[in-house]
């Protein structure tokens, strides 16, 4: 019977539930689903006026981690326990998979690769729906997961290089190596194009993404190996960086991939809903975060071009929790200028980026469930 032992499920459990930040870590989940979001085409502007908000919420699925019993199996798949899978026949559905082996062997497997198989069905169904609310909230919950196909210890029964002595990877790779070196990834925008038959065009993209994540592994555990010995058995600075120059490009090209997935997840489940001719139920209010209009409280900055400083003004016209900060395009908080409760009235904040490359970035102002942003451009 193929089924995970009780002494490995257990290391897998302890493990998902000690690591509050995994697959790419929250910085890496967060670039994932906002470049994901602005790879869609201009006749999806709807969701790219919105794309902070998938940012913001790529990581919203640690909050329901302890409720839901049933995270933990939807996080991987190991593939070596369907010999079916390296010949690229794996059963089409879920149920198909579970007829044929169990359906708790299954569950003990993990199944990542068809529930985001599934999720995006959801999203296709909830746009044809209309239903602006739960589309953004499986949108952003489907970044989540097709970042993790692209995550090699996801693909496998070496999860955490328990088979071959390389304990304790899962942390080196997912936490320490992305978040010390994310800023060093190199992304392109690739418009997702449409397939011609949305099911199986869906299943098998996915299966592949799964299926190439989990061929780099050998090179993985390789240089695991070897960085540690060239670190003086250490897991410090040097192993680290030996390990991101060695596999610093295998990294980049998976979120790549990652991030290309995502976008034709989405964006085919928009063609298969109807694309453009989709009617919201909200188009005439858009509410909280999901609003797109011009900014109402959030001032241009100025000036702007700006070199190296510039201010930031916005109006507030009632108490509220306000929140300040500058982003750059990946995604990702530089700055914080404010973070508090403000009452009504004018404030002003300089932004110095004295310490930042040329380029675009954004301020953003949350207003308790309100966010707003605005574009800024550094010139040096």
């Amino acid at each position: 019977m193929i089924s995970r032992s009780p002494i490995v499920l257990t290391i897998l459990l302890a493990a998902f539930v000690s690591n509050c930040c995994f697959g790419w870590g929250r910085e890496g989940h967060r670039v994932i689903n906002l470049n994901g979001i602005r790879s869609l085409p201009s006749s999806m502007q709807r969701f790219r006026d919105v794309d902070f908000y998938f940012a913001d919420h790529a990581n919203d699925i640690e909050r329901r981690r302890y409720r839901d019993g049933e995270a933990p199996y939807r996080e991987y798949i190991e593939l070596e326990r369907y010999p079916e899978a390296f010949l690229q026949r794996m059963p089409p559905s879920l149920i198909d998979l579970q007829k044929k082996y169990g359906k708790e062997t299954v569950r003990l497997n993990g199944y990542l690769p068809y529930y985001v198989v599934e999720l995006t069905d959801s999203l296709r169904r909830m746009m044809q729906q209309g239903n602006w609310a739960a589309t953004v909230t499986i949108t952003a919950e489907l970044g989540y997961y097709a970042a993790e196909l692209a995550m090699l210890l996801r693909n496998t029964m070496n999860f955490d290089g328990q088979y071959t002595h390389n304990n304790g990877i899962k942390w080196r790779v997912e936490e320490e190596i992305i978040n010390r070196f994310y800023g060093k990834i190199f992304l392109k925008r690739n418009e997702p194009k449409k397939v011609d038959n949305f099911s199986n065009d869906v299943f098998t993209k996915v299966f592949a993404l799964s299926l190439k994540a989990h061929s780099k592994l050998p090179n993985l555990l390789r240089v695991d190996t070897m960085a540690y010995r060239l670190a003086k058995n250490n897991y410090n600075g040097d192993y680290y960086f030996v390990q991101w120059t060695e596999t610093g490009k295998m990294m980049n090209e998976l979120v790549q991939d990652g991030i290309d997935l995502y976008a034709s997840l989405v964006y085919n489940a928009w063609v298969a809903a109807g694309g453009s001719t989709i009617i919201w139920q909200d188009d005439v209010t858009r509410k909280g975060q999901i609003a797109n209009s011009e900014p109402e409280h959030l001032d241009p900055n100025f000036p702007n071009p700006f070199n190296p400083k510039t201010t930031i003004t916005y109006r507030l016209t009632e108490n509220v929790y306000a929140k300040l900060s500058v982003f750059n395009l990946f995604g990702q908080e530089l700055e914080v200028l404010f973070d508090g409760r403000q009452g009504p009235g004018s404030f002003q904040y300089v932004f110095n980026a004295e310490h930042y490359p040329d380029g675009v970035y954004f301020a953003r102002l949350q207003m308790n469930d309100r966010v707003e942003a605005r574009k800024m451009i550094l010139s040096k």
